[in-house]
């Protein structure tokens, strides 16, 4: 067989390198990206949502917590709830760092079901009368396409996963939960009974079990329960707040790998 020249030889070196290099970009870019995203147009490739669901992707500090994500934001009823998610790495550069461990720390070997997705959310109330969010209500959950459903991790659930997977106390996990007591919107709703009182917010991190690497799209569903008016026999309404967004297989398994920072 005939041995290539040294001018071909070369072109194809460098055509090898060039696949590479063009490769190793793709995978680079795709570290930057965030797997949880709304839905956008295929053709044009701005975000598709429904009428009811504005997008605040111009105004990071709607939040204490800035987003690093776009935010929607949906009103019913007078109620309106605002919703972002976060990428694990923003949240390792925020919270896992220093003396503190994250309260959504996790390893890169664990299983799926042993991980959380993240999403920031914001309730405003204004009705006349109170309203209600409860983190243990049976239809707080993502739902993927495939009806697999997902539920929240509350901060009970929270601790005991960061002491199984650490497996130490000290300092550090002390710390973490605290930060978790001051993050998780969760600890803001102060008792129960009370509810979110006319004219107030309340917000903060809201955890979720991890999605399957197989979810194309999901709804993340909060519902929201309506006090009746004083007086009356009426009784609590729930209504359901529902937010689209994308999953992307590629882009998960693209993220960098969890550090402390």
């Amino acid at each position: 067989m005939r041995r290539p020249n040294g001018y071909i030889w070369m072109s194809l070196v460098g055509i090898l390198v060039l696949i590479l290099l063009v490769a190793g970009c793709k995978v680079g870019s795709l570290k930057t990206l965030s797997p949880v995203q709304p839905p956008r147009d295929t053709e044009s490739g701005e975000y598709a949502l429904p009428e009811e669901i504005v997008l605040e992707a111009d105004n990071p500090k709607f939040f204490k917590v800035p987003a690093r994500t776009p935010i929607l934001t949906m009103e019913k009823d007078d109620i309106i709830v605002s919703i972002a998610y976060w990428r694990r790495t923003d949240l390792d550069r925020k919270y896992n760092r220093g003396s503190a461990v994250s309260p959504f720390y996790e390893r890169e070997a664990l299983h799926q079901g042993e991980k959380t997705d993240v999403f920031y959310v914001k309730i405003t109330n204004n009705r006349p009368e109170k309203i209600i969010f409860r983190i243990n209500h049976k239809d707080l959950m993502l739902a993927d396409q495939g009806e697999n459903w997902y539920g929240p991790l509350d901060f009970k659930h929270l601790r005991e996963r960061l002491l199984l997977m650490t497996r130490v106390t000290g300092l550090h996990i002390k710390n973490g939960l605290e930060i978790a007591r001051g993050i998780l919107i969760e600890k803001q709703l102060g008792k129960l009974e009370d509810g979110i009182l006319p004219g107030k917010s309340i917000e903060g991190f809201l955890p979720f079990y991890q999605l399957k690497l197989n979810a194309e799209t999901l709804d993340v569903i909060i519902p929201i329960e309506k006090a009746p008016p004083p007086g009356t026999a009426a009784r609590y309404k729930t209504i359901e707040f529902r937010f689209p967004f994308t999953h992307s297989r590629l882009i998960r398994l693209a993220q960098p790998s969890p550090q402390r920072y």
